[in-house]
């Protein structure tokens, strides 16, 4: 895969990640948003990294 490709994955997984635990950090609440957000920043950080 490509370096740039790679690159934005990696971000886009970093910004799910902090949008996922900042409205958690916020409401107190965990919502489905909130785990859906988080746990696909997980799976782009890893595809980021495996490919």
């Amino acid at each position: 895969m490509n370096k740039t490709t790679k690159l934005i994955l990696l971000i886009i997984g970093i910004l799910l990640l902090l949008i996922g635990l900042g409205n958690i950090w916020d409401d107190s609440r965990v919502l489905v948003y909130d785990l859906t957000a988080i746990i696909s920043g997980i799976g782009f950080i890893i595809i980021s990294r495996t490919k």
